[in-house]
């Protein structure tokens, strides 16, 4: 398979896990790279070999350049992400998707209408563990779902108190996960968020407790904050025909039963979980198979991704407001 002859728009603190897996991916040739901040760029360039540029719009009339991965300032992610579809180009982009729902959900309409490949780079989806869940889970017929994964303080640059900073940041991985497990779309939140618990005065969000509906009594909880790394992460999937278990000690376990049948016999289920798998460059071979083979994969699409941001939007309101909050409303 011919690589995909990608250009990486970004070229900040994320860019260079990006580039590693470009380079790690066979299904990908990074071609070009481009910052606003032309030092950046330049040296970016030269260390890795290809044409630097400041300006994203030259790389989108670029014969040679078929896809873009944007790893900007969340506020570019959607113009970006709109001008290289309007142009033909196959898109992945970090998350969050953006930080305007109206403009985000246009952008899934035109994403859905192009043609073009565009995934959100929801690689957690691509951990071994996480897809051996999510396996499992199809087989229970998921009713409710608690997810907790807890972490130690995180850098500088995101204790903030923007709606992305802070714990926001982590668990937009979290929002999309329990969608993905779910196997629907959520419909609204409830939520409570902690500032300054742990850190000093930055009014960064370090805590959460989310309960995500689904409809029709289906809801899941997510549970994070940046003051709890020794727990790690737990995940209890209870399904109308099986349950599933993610313990502290990353073990996995499942079992399905008959419908109206869970105290009666179960079967195990088996969970196979890969190894030696890097999630961020399998992300990209899945992206690279998309683009050429029309491949179907687990990957988040730019509208899983709009889901993920509209529970961290939703969720932000009902922290503030004291209320649940449908998602219709943002």
């Amino acid at each position: 398979m011919e690589p995909v002859r990608m250009a990486l728009v970004g070229l900040g603190a994320r860019s260079g896990g990006h580039e590693a897996a470009i380079e790690a991916c066979q299904g990908v040739e990074l071609v070009a790279v481009c910052d606003v901040d032309v030092e950046r760029a330049r040296q970016a360039g030269e260390t890795w070999g290809v044409p630097w540029g400041t300006d994203y719009r030259s790389l989108l009339d670029a014969p040679d350049v078929e896809a873009v991965d944007i790893v900007t300032n969340v506020e570019t992610h959607l113009p970006i992400a709109r001008d290289a579809l309007a142009a033909g180009k196959h898109v992945l982009v970090e998350k969050p998707l953006g930080d305007d729902p109206a403009a985000a959900r246009e952008l899934v309409e035109m994403a859905e209408g192009s043609g073009r490949v565009a995934i959100v780079c929801f690689q957690l989806r691509f951990h071994p563990l996480y897809a051996a869940l999510h396996e499992g889970a199809q087989a229970v017929d998921p009713v409710q779902i608690h997810f907790s994964r807890q972490r130690g303080m995180m850098k500088a640059q995101f204790l903030n108190p923007s709606p992305f900073g802070g714990v926001m940041d982590f668990c937009a991985h979290d929002f999309d996960q329990v969608a993905w497990l779910m196997g629907r779309e959520p419909v609204a939140v409830t939520a409570s968020i902690l500032r300054d618990t742990f850190t000093r005065e930055t009014g960064a969000s370090d805590g959460i407790s989310a309960l995500i509906d689904f409809g029709d009594g289906r809801a899941a909880t997510v549970v994070s904050s940046i003051g709890a790394a020794a727990i790690g992460a737990k995940v209890d999937v209870v399904g109308s025909r099986g349950n599933l278990a993610l313990g502290r000690g990353r073990e996995l376990s499942g079992r399905t039963f008959l419908p109206f049948e869970s105290e009666g016999d179960a079967r195990p289920l088996d969970l196979a979980v890969a190894s030696d798998v890097n999630p961020d460059v399998a992300l990209l071979a899945a992206f690279a198979a998309a683009v050429r083979e029309g491949a179907p994969s687990q990957a988040a699409t730019l509208r899983d991704g709009l889901g993920s941001l509209l529970v961290t939007l939703a969720a932000l309101r009902s922290a503030e407001e004291g209320r649940r909050v449908e998602l219709a409303e943002l």
